[in-house]
């Protein structure tokens, strides 16, 4: 069955899907796993970091290309359906579908300790509860609200991501970045992997395509621009991170927030709270970036019934599809009371790269399959970029199976085996 028109409203112009993309993007690991970070590569890590983004970007073009072909909610889930089969685009849509909507449960869990780290006497759950609650109210009230409040907040979250990092690089140390490469060179090819999930989010913007007021060929250049821009924003954090006190001070550090003594240091006693406003910044336009993109996708796969169809349903005021809205906010309720679904988190990074995968193998078919058909946007280079996208994806969804937890890879295995079985039952009851 193929997918009906939407009666999605176009609420979104080229800023807010910027932030849109770039809020969704950047979270707070920049602040609390800058130890981690360190520690696995040094300063050097920052070689890491633009590796991982220019491989970013050859997987972000591709997603143009297609997103210029078929501009409708589902993306991946569309364009695998359409290049290979009805079956090969469920699986990409129910990889993403655990992808996005385990970000509700999660962020809400994180936001909720986070809280409770600053007023221990606040209950974790109910501020979890607090935050799916409003952020489901906020994506209820329609396309153009919600953008307006990811605005605001994204310019929060990037307002303190550079008032921290942008004073601190007038406080650099040489010294202080010595050994630069700390961990060697296999450190650095350590980070690539890592550093390749921190972009994750520009994928959104397929999702919401369908509600942009802007022609196609403009919308999708919003692509490699909010990856070129968290770059910077990573790029700068990193050089403070590593050069304004010992590298090594900070790789060994223990703290939740382990850049606080470099806050402190620039900023004074104010740096501490510039960093959690901002991480917190960073939370919340993650939860609503992703909400969007879930929403969408589920409303995609509901039209084509490749869900329950009450999924496909937009509320004709708002213009947003609310079923799928209120199912994603139950998902962060059931997820404040139940920590454990932070495990769905874990494998969020290893489903996403399938379909990160599927999509430029996608575009090759498509190339082949249809070379006439029209492309607002065509990747140049013939299929380099598409086959280069492969090369950095493969050896980092590899890794990000390797890093997950026995429990998590038991829970992303038997993610794929109930949608193989779901579909085969479905199918078998349609016929």
């Amino acid at each position: 069955m193929e997918q009906q028109p939407s009666n999605l409203k176009r609420g979104l112009t080229l800023v807010t899907l910027f932030t849109l993309l770039t809020g969704a993007m950047v979270g707070m690991a920049w602040a609390v796993l800058a130890n981690t970070f360190l520690d696995r590569a040094g300063p050097a890590g920052m070689i890491s970091l633009i590796i991982a983004a220019v491989f970013t970007l050859f997987v972000g073009l591709c997603y143009a290309e297609l997103c210029s072909i078929m501009p409708v909610a589902g993306g991946p889930y569309i364009y695998v359906r359409r290049a290979m089969n009805k079956f090969g685009g469920f699986i990409a849509g129910w990889l993403l579908i655990m992808a996005y909507a385990a970000m509700m449960p999660a962020e809400c869990i994180i936001i909720g300790q986070l809280v409770n780290g600053i007023a221990p006497g606040v209950p974790v759950a109910w501020v979890g509860v607090g935050a799916a609650i409003l952020f489901t109210v906020i994506n209820l009230l329609g396309i153009t609200f919600s953008a307006t409040v990811q605005l605001i907040l994204t310019i929060i979250l990037f307002g303190g991501i550079f008032a921290y990092a942008l004073p601190s690089l007038g406080n650099l140390q040489a010294e202080n970045f010595m050994p630069f490469f700390g961990r060697g060179i296999a450190g650095i090819f350590m980070m690539v992997p890592i550093y390749f999930l921190g972009f994750m989010g520009f994928d959104i913007l397929p999702q919401a395509a369908q509600e942009v007021k802007a022609p196609i060929r403009k919308m999708v250049f919003v692509i490699p621009l909010s990856i070129f821009f968290v770059l910077i924003a990573y790029f700068v954090v990193a050089v403070a991170n590593a050069g304004v006190l010992p590298w090594e001070q900070i790789a060994k550090s223990t703290e939740a927030v382990p850049i606080m003594p470099i806050a402190t240091k620039v900023l004074g006693p104010s740096g501490a709270m510039l960093i959690i406003l901002a991480g917190l910044g960073g939370l919340v336009t993650t939860l609503n970036g992703f909400v969007v993109g879930a929403s969408r996708l589920m409303m995609a796969m509901g039209k084509d019934h490749e869900l329950p169809p009450f999924f496909g349903n937009v509320n004709k005021k708002f213009g947003v599809p609310h079923w799928t809205i209120i199912f994603i906010g139950v998902l962060g309720i059931i997820g404040s009371f139940a920590p454990q679904l932070i495990v769905l988190f874990d494998t969020a990074a290893s489903a996403v790269l399938v379909v990160y995968a599927l999509t430029p193998i996608a575009l090759i078919i498509l190339r082949k399959k249809e070379p006439d058909i029209e492309r607002p946007y065509k990747v140049p280079w013939g299929l380099t970029i598409p086959i280069l996208a492969l090369v950095g994806v493969v050896p980092t969804f590899l890794f990000s199976l390797g890093i997950l937890t026995t429990e998590a890879q038991i829970v992303f295995a038997a993610w794929i085996v109930i949608g193989v079985l779901y579909y085969l039952i479905f199918r078998r009851k349609q016929a």
